[in-house]
């Protein structure tokens, strides 16, 4: 008897048969089960291996034994006239037969579902697009950590290159480094950013070579549609080589179009020298970590990129951007800076009026300098037209509409940065305050939260938090551990000290805030928020003529304190005492041009406590024209906004009924405000505003302030409490509060 025929009689072949297609079935079975669990690569993997593994064994057990109806026997210990082997076969048959149609079933509910709409939530694609990529963090497979920042630096400068061929979407740098060293899977993360294809990639470095392996993929099926390894000699040159090469094989592989003058700027060398490239991608990256220690040593790496290529236009750019960011993030005067970050982004744009990123650092240097409107939208736009997925562009266009007032074209132009860099914490944050601004508190929280899950590390959600606690709920006690928060996490910027030193303020505890912002002052002596915040602690107290000093002081040392809202009204009302409102109203039209010669229509809610001033002023001046047009629009802007919030009318709303002779309302938008929440700078008003004088001796007046002051004990009782059991973050070198306590004399 033949092999063959013996096999077949003792149904081998069936069995391999049937084992075959139960392993297949199982395998996609398991597979499913396993993705929807999230369970790591190596279950299913391991799951395969025994599969096979199983298959030799089920042959050998169907030559060497046979199903009887005694059991299971050895093939040879059975009778051939007894054997039933030709009844198991038909069941094999059988059995095969359901087994495949199980699995054409599977691979009909498979395909179906690919096809389906309702698969297309498998990789959801935010713009339609198949024109979108995200490049995800580059391996470093060098094995040395002084590689690292090279691997960062060539996979964020592709990310530039790339960027610039304007039909494609490239998600930003911040977003895509979530994802290094992931166990997510393609199609997860394309679903979480919003891209329809995914590039991977690593680099080796080796004394004057490189390797670069970059692979695309298609999130949807997962299939590669491009790779490709470069090995060359470790040049400048060859570097932005390699990523133009990379650009335009992923253009042709995704089918976008590139443009003459896209094509001209993919094809750049901006530098020839290997360590000045390298020390500005070092820079690049200290920048956008965004704290006082980081911006200065990015200021030293754009310095030192162009000492070794001064017409380096790149890192010129660079360098106005880390110089201007030292004031919100390091807290320096602009004085000191400014001119420097001016003089650096100019020459930037000299040597290169087609850098997307030197557009974008004039824009928002104008921004933040106050300078031409006009000329701000144009930088930031042009900087979007050469290259749309420049993150910081979107977000200093959206700084500027919010700040005047264009409240919708703010959110429209930050959605679309976050399509670009939607895992960015700067830009969650500032969708956060819209929210806020919008009065949709709910959603202001639950996006900070959700930043908080993001970005635990930096200490902007922190800080958003405690601006949701003290703008919306008027807790002081919940604000005061997400602040200081904030300083721990970036102990050398002022700024969270300061904000801090101005929470116990509002708590009456003035010798912590005294703490607090000397704590500042002694990293920064000129730091304009911590001097600012001097002048508040003298109010609080009383001590109005103090706080004028001071602030005359201020104002001659300082441009930018000349549009502080407290220093002005301090100055004004000094003014109107002394009989000069002619000069008070001079220093705000020197200021606000833009709302003493008032049209109609222009007033936007972040100028109220400014426009309340500026009708006092007129009425002295005998402007009464623009003070009662002024006036009715202030008191309509008021009313159309949330009580609380970011953009809330708290306390400006009574101010302005008041200026309009209606005292009743003025108690009544007092009481809403009071029972509402708002405790932001209430011993200012209360206490001294000039507006509020004629009801300070009225009973539910009285009454109100007590039920605040009440209010603010617990809640400072609250903070010894937490402080006591260890639930405020413990900052270096700052006193516990150790109960209550006389305040001493101010910082000076």
């Amino acid at each position: 008897m033949s092999l063959f025929v013996e096999l077949k009689r003792r149904n081998v072949f069936r069995v391999a048969i049937a084992y075959g297609v139960i392993a297949w079935v199982l395998a996609q079975i398991a597979d499913l089960a396993f993705d929807n669990f999230g369970a790591p690569d190596w279950v299913s993997k391991s799951v395969l291996f025994v599969l096979v593994l199983g298959f030799p064994l089920a042959v050998f057990f169907a030559w060497a034994f046979e199903l009887t109806p005694e059991g299971i026997k050895k093939e040879k210990d059975v009778n051939r006239e007894q054997s039933i082997t030709p009844e198991t076969g038909k069941k094999l048959n059988q059995l095969i037969i359901a087994v495949l149609v199980v699995a054409v079933g599977f691979l009909l509910i498979d395909r179906t579902s690919i096809d389906s709409p309702e698969a297309t939530e498998e990789v959801v694609v935010t713009d339609g697009s198949k024109m979108s990529i995200a490049v995800l963090p580059f391996d470093n497979r060098s094995n040395r950590d002084e590689d690292e920042f090279f691997t960062e630096g060539i996979h964020d400068d592709l990310l530039t290159t790339m960027a610039n061929i304007g039909s494609m979407k490239v998600i930003s740098r911040t977003s895509v480094m979530e994802y290094r060293d992931t166990t997510k899977k393609i199609p997860e993360i394309a679903k979480e950013l919003g891209v329809a294809n995914i590039l991977e990639g690593g680099i080796q470095r080796s004394g004057n070579q490189v390797r670069i392996n970059v692979q695309l993929i298609d999130a949807e099926t997962d299939e590669h549609l491009w790779a490709e390894i470069y090995d060359r000699e470790l040049t400048a040159e060859n570097l932005f080589r390699i990523q133009s090469e990379v650009s335009k094989a992923i253009a042709d592989a995704l089918h976008a179009t590139l443009s003459p003058d896209e094509q001209e700027r993919i094809n750049s060398v901006p530098t020839e020298s290997l360590e000045a490239y390298e020390t500005y991608l070092l820079g690049r990256q200290r920048w956008e970590v965004r704290t006082a220690d980081s911006t200065a040593r990015a200021v030293e790496l754009f310095l030192r990129a162009i000492e070794l290529d001064p017409n380096y236009a790149e890192a010129w750019a660079g360098l106005g951007d880390a110089y201007r960011h030292q004031v919100p993030y390091g807290g320096l005067p602009g004085r000191d800076v400014f001119p420097k970050a001016e003089q650096a982004i100019l020459r930037a744009l000299e040597l290169n009026p087609d850098s997307a990123e030197a557009n974008a650092a004039y824009g928002g240097f104008l921004r933040q300098t106050n300078r031409d409107p006009d000329l701000v939208v144009q930088y930031l736009h042009r900087s979007l037209e050469l290259n749309p997925s420049y993150s910081p562009a979107y977000n200093w266009l959206y700084v500027h509409y919010d700040d005047t007032g264009r409240f919708d074209d703010a959110v429209e132009i930050l959605t679309r940065g976050l399509e670009v860099d939607p895992l960015s914490a700067v830009m969650a944050s500032n969708l956060a305050w819209s929210a806020g601004v919008a009065g949709q508190f709910d959603l202001l929280k639950a996006r900070v939260e959700r930043n908080l899950e993001l970005h635990s590390d930096s200490p902007f959600p922190y800080s958003s938090m405690g601006a949701y606690y003290l703008f919306v709920q008027g807790r002081i006690d919940e604000a005061a551990p997400w602040i200081m928060r904030s300083v721990s996490l970036d102990p050398n910027d002022p700024s969270y000290r300061v904000y801090t030193g101005y929470l116990f303020t509002m708590l009456g505890e003035d010798a912590a805030a005294d703490r607090w912002v000397m704590s500042a002052l002694e990293l920064q002596p000129d730091n304009l928020d911590a001097r600012i915040a001097e002048i508040r602690i003298r109010v609080s107290r009383g001590q109005i003529d103090e706080a004028i000093a001071f602030a005359r002081q201020l104002w001659e040392e300082s441009e930018e304190s000349r549009q502080d809202e407290g220093i002005l009204t301090l100055l004004s009302s000094a003014d109107l005492a002394d009989g000069r409102p002619d000069l008070a109203m001079q220093r705000y039209a020197e200021e606000y041009p833009e709302l003493t010669g008032f049209e109609p229509g222009s007033l936007t809610i972040w100028d109220t406590g400014v426009a309340t001033d500026i009708v006092q002023l007129a009425r002295a001046t005998g402007e009464n024209e623009l003070a009662d047009e002024l006036l009715e629009e202030l008191i309509a802007v008021l009313e159309a906004a949330p009580v609380m919030g970011h953009a809330g009318s708290e306390g400006y709303l009574s101010s302005a009924y008041m200026l309009a002779g209606r005292p009743g309302d003025a108690l009544e938008a007092l009481r809403t405000a009071v029972d509402a929440g708002w405790r932001r700078g209430w011993r200012f008003y209360f206490d001294w505003h000039w507006s509020l004088e004629p009801l300070r001796d009225n009973p539910e007046f009285q009454s109100m302030r007590m039920q605040i002051a009440a209010d603010m004990e617990r809640q400072l009782e609250n903070i010894r409490r937490m402080e006591a059991s260890g639930e405020l973050p413990v900052v270096p070198g700052m006193e516990p509060l150790r109960g209550p306590e006389k305040a001493g004399p101010p910082p000076t």
